[in-house]
């Protein structure tokens, strides 16, 4: 070991191992109980090793001389080769039974591991290795955990990873690569599986009915593929499944009755699948989790319900019916979509009982009726969303008095009329406010400047007059209030708006001249004065700017300002979409999403050139855990 620590190629060991004589001390160093002298595990993960120094060849020639050594973890580095020796010559390692080597930059195909023999863990995900995989493995008959994720692997999947005459093999991890072909049903000989993972790859064809026979399995993922034909029914038999993810396929047909008896996360989104939701879908009382979106579904959503339920996602179908009133039971839901369905009815008062809500989604539907009051009592919601309904009324100050959270609001394209209640000033974290299409009249509210984290407001279509009060200055995507029945001058304080890009206030009746402080919005890309009563001489504005000012008669435009359009133009309402934010925040709710940052060289893994498909989905997940299985529950 001192010979090592002399030979570790990075300066970071003249800090952690030299600081105490007793190597058992060491950081990263496990000693055996019996013997303390005896270095049984080596966790170097995060060092600092690196293929470019000059020290590394001898550093794993010396690591081969720890006879005793049953787990090296070298993840998190920036090795990019280690020699051949090391796997084909390193005959003091014949005993390791665990070796990490993920998250480095290693190339070239796969390795053999023959000297590896007595290996039970290997996980070397998170590199640019290549090719097929094949012999490198076929010595490794005691192999429970595999993990060749976020590779660049480009063959069939093998129908064998090991060569055990017996399958001992638990965990199959082989995400994220360019895997082709159809699942080959041996791999389904491997019984003592517990967890197959096969998403964002090229995998076509249907799953095989062999998948029955893993009677142990609890999470199976196949997400992000080209897989097609039916969900098996046989999936339904397997008691152990807690999580079944094979979002974003070609699967078709209907979905199987009893599909959750056991599962607790359905993820069957983006998908084909037809035919009404099965009505024992929602109501087994482990099922936490479902997103059916982006399918052909059609019926009613089934009104018995686990009470465990706090991610339910059905958007994007052609569900029919009224929101059920028993959703009110679930205490539990934090995430709600039932969006882009043709839902009717009013929306249920029994929703101000879910107290969890974060995320409330019914827009693009055929709602009716006022907006009730009992959404006011959801204070834990950041984002609602309930444009484009037939929704009337005017906008109860109840329902903002408890939105202390509330961080994006949405209630464009409806039937509302009344005033802006000044109420509104109370939503301090609010970012998104979207009013547009309606009929809502008077003035705005003067409180609305004190909204010091707006930084979208969208007022266009309706029938406010009078003037423009003070904006807050956080304003920075679009400031939109065509279409209304503002008058008199452009407030000249609109120039203090210094981050916005969009600013609309087309169709309406202002007078006078142009502002010149507009034309010091330094971030402003588009500026629609088109449709009003203005006059003087229009001020110079950046090339970069596009100004839209027909329909002024008496505007005078000098020649200087050629990047003004002369011609009806409308400009777009939102030309760049603000990220729902709290929708990203709202994902990480219950864990879905387990992340971290792994340095540099994970970096290079998501830059390395995959497809678009599979680099908006990837994200740097944490070395693979001590329990893989609480790591996929609930998805990566």
């Amino acid at each position: 070991m001192t010979n090592l620590s002399k030979n570790l190629p990075t300066s970071q060991t003249i800090r952690v191992w030299n600081s105490t004589t007793d190597m058992c001390h060491w950081v990263g160093v496990t000693c055996s109980r019996a013997n303390s002298s005896v270095v049984t595990s080596l966790s170097l993960s995060g060092f600092g090793l690196s293929s470019t120094n000059s020290s590394v060849s001898k550093f794993f020639d010396l690591l081969c001389l720890l006879r005793d050594l049953k787990s090296l973890d070298l993840s998190q580095n920036s090795l990019t080769a280690i020699p051949i020796s090391f796997f084909s010559e390193c005959s003091g390692l014949s005993g390791l039974e665990s070796l990490n080597l993920s998250y480095n930059g290693l190339t070239g195909p796969l390795p053999s591991f023959s000297g590896f023999g007595a290996l039970q863990s290997l996980d070397i995900s998170h590199n640019f290795f290549h090719g097929a995989v094949d012999s490198g493995l076929e010595k490794l008959t005691g192999l429970k955990l595999l993990n060749l994720s976020f590779n660049s692997f480009n063959s069939t999947i093998p129908a064998r990873v090991g060569g055990a005459t017996a399958p001992s093999l638990e965990v199959l991890v082989l995400s994220s690569n360019s895997f082709h072909g159809e699942i080959p049903e041996r791999i389904f000989d491997y019984e003592k599986l517990t967890l197959l993972d096969l998403s964002q790859n090229n995998l076509t064809g249907p799953i095989p009915d062999g998948i029955g026979r893993l009677s142990r399995l609890k999470v199976l993922v196949l997400s992000s593929n080209h897989l097609s034909g039916r969900i098996p029914t046989n999936l339904t038999t397997i008691k152990t499944l807690s999580r079944f993810a094979a979002n974003q396929n070609n699967f078709n047909g209907s979905i199987p009755r009893g599909i959750t008896t056991y599962v607790s996360a359905l993820d069957l989104s983006y998908n084909g699948l037809t035919g009404e939701i099965p009505p024992d879908l929602l109501s087994p009382r482990n099922l936490k989790f479902v997103d059916l979106t982006g399918n052909h579904l059609q019926g009613p959503i089934p009104g018995s319900w686990s009470q465990r339920l706090y991610r339910l996602r059905l958007g994007n179908n052609n569900l029919n019916g009224s929101i059920p009133s028993t959703v009110g039971k679930l205490s539990n839901l934090t995430y709600l979509e039932l969006n882009d369905n043709v839902l009717g009815g009013e929306i249920s008062s029994g929703l101000g009982n879910c107290r969890n809500l974060m995320l409330l989604d019914l827009s693009s539907n055929r709602l009716q009726g006022n907006l009730t009051k009992e959404l006011g009592y959801l204070a834990q919601l950041v984002v609602l969303k309930l444009q484009h309904n037939n929704i009337g009324g005017g906008i109860p100050d109840e329902l903002l008095l408890k939105f202390r959270n509330l961080s994006n609001l949405d209630l464009s394209q409806n039937l509302l009329t009344g005033v802006m209640p000044p109420a509104i000033s109370n939503l301090k974290k609010l970012s998104v406010l979207n009013l547009q299409s309606n009929s809502l009249y008077g003035s705005i509210p003067a409180s609305i400047g004190s909204l010091e984290n707006l930084m979208e407001l969208q007022l266009g279509n309706n029938k406010l007059s009078g003037t423009v009060p003070r904006m807050p200055t956080s304003l920075r995507m679009t400031l939109n209030l065509r279409g209304n029945l503002f008058n008199g001058l452009i407030p000249s304080y609109l120039g203090d708006l210094s981050q916005l890009e969009i600013l609309d206030l087309s169709s309406n009746k202002f007078s006078g001249e142009v502002p010149t402080s507009l034309a010091t919005i330094q971030s402003l890309i588009e500026l629609n004065l088109s449709d009003n009563q203005l006059s003087g001489v229009l001020p110079n504005f950046p090339k970069f700017v596009k100004v839209v000012t027909t329909g002024n008669k008496d505007l005078i435009i000098s020649n200087s300002s050629s990047n003004t359009n002369p011609s009806s133009h409308t400009i777009p309402v939102k030309r760049k979409q603000i990220s729902d934010v709290p929708v990203m925040i709202v994902a990480f709710v219950g864990g879905f999403i387990v992340s971290v940052s792994a340095g540099s060289v994970i970096q290079k893994c998501l830059n390395r050139g995959k497809s678009n498909r599979q680099n908006a989905r990837r994200h740097a997940d944490r070395p693979f855990p001590v329990n893989p299985i609480e790591h996929w529950q609930y998805g990566r």
